[in-house]
């Protein structure tokens, strides 16, 4: 039996994203910019030759206001002819602030499980469980 490859479609859109978790145990979450009830994580494409890493932190400054260090990679897929990596992030420092036209917020998991990238960060999710790390 010959089994046929099929074409790989693969798309230079390579994602980053992260996951903040403050002293209360709420995460950090940043709307879509074209609806502000759509919430996910913060993180977006690679631009130039950045690493996933590098791009996670420009991103997350940009969106959040927040400088982050101590990535920790959770989650990595390949999906629809994209590559994502979701970090862990370990350290922050700042406030939350944001000039671009979104909103950013703590706010729980729950809330980027019900939005637009709701099937990767329910997979997010579910590394976060079982490396221990119960979110609401």
């Amino acid at each position: 039996m010959k089994i046929k490859k099929k074409e790989l479609e693969l798309k230079a859109e390579n994602h980053t994203q992260v996951v903040i978790v403050n002293d209360e145990g709420l995460i950090c979450l940043v709307s879509r910019k074209d609806d502000h009830n759509d919430m996910g994580l913060p993180g977006g494409k690679l631009e130039g030759d950045e690493t996933y890493e590098e791009a996670a932190i420009r991103e997350t400054e940009e969106e959040t206001g927040l400088k982050i260090s101590e990535l920790e990679l959770i989650f990595a897929m390949h999906r629809k002819g994209n590559m994502g990596h979701t970090f862990l992030v370990h350290k922050y420092e700042g406030e939350l602030k944001t000039d671009e036209p979104h909103k950013v917020k703590w706010g729980k998991m729950s809330e980027a499980l019900q939005g637009s990238f709701k099937y990767w960060n329910t997979l997010v999710d579910e590394s976060l469980e079982s490396l221990g790390l119960e979110l609401e």
